[in-house]
Order: structure tokens, then sequence, then C-alpha cells
């Protein structure tokens, strides 16, 4: 290698070549509110090419969490069927 020089990392794959799915949810206004003023406020430094960018980053910081946690570090099968929709039973 010469002086000066890094060696080549390997490339990400580049979003554009990454099949995407929308997806919607609610969440309450004040947790979207302030995720959004983080986003705006760090976006820059953190790397986020777009909220969505964003969004991924942080659902994926708590999927791998989860896994870490339930399932020793392993992903769970991936699951392409819907979820239940509507509001979940509150306990008793």
């Amino acid at each position: 290698m010469l002086p000066g020089h890094r060696p080549e990392t390997p490339k990400k794959a580049d979003p554009k070549d990454t099949e995407t799915a929308n997806m919607t949810v609610s969440i309450p206004a004040a947790l979207r509110n302030r995720a959004r003023a983080a986003y705006r406020a760090t976006s820059y430094a953190e790397g986020d090419n777009t909220w969505s960018h964003f969004v991924a980053k942080a659902i994926e910081a708590e999927t791998a969490r989860r896994e870490a946690e339930h399932n020793g570090g392993a992903m769970y099968p991936s699951w392409g069927e819907n979820l239940p929709g509507g509001r979940r039973l509150k306990d008793s």
C-alpha cells in the first residue's frame, strides 16, 4: 500500500439498490415531533440521507436489541404476512 492511502473498505449496498416497502404506523404526535426535531438537528452529522433513512436506522437498532435480548443475537425468520391490526387490548 502506498503511504498516505487507506485500504479500500467494502462498499455498502446503495440505498437505491435495496428493496423498500411502505409502512404506515400511528405513534403519539409528541414522539413524532420529537423524532423529527432530532432528525432535522442531527441528520447531517449522523449521515441520515432522508427521514426514511432515520426511521429505518431506529427500527434496525430496536430490532437488533430485541434479537440480542430474546434470540441469542440471531435474526428471527422473515415474516411477510400482515400483523394484526387495531388497538391492543389492555392488560387486566
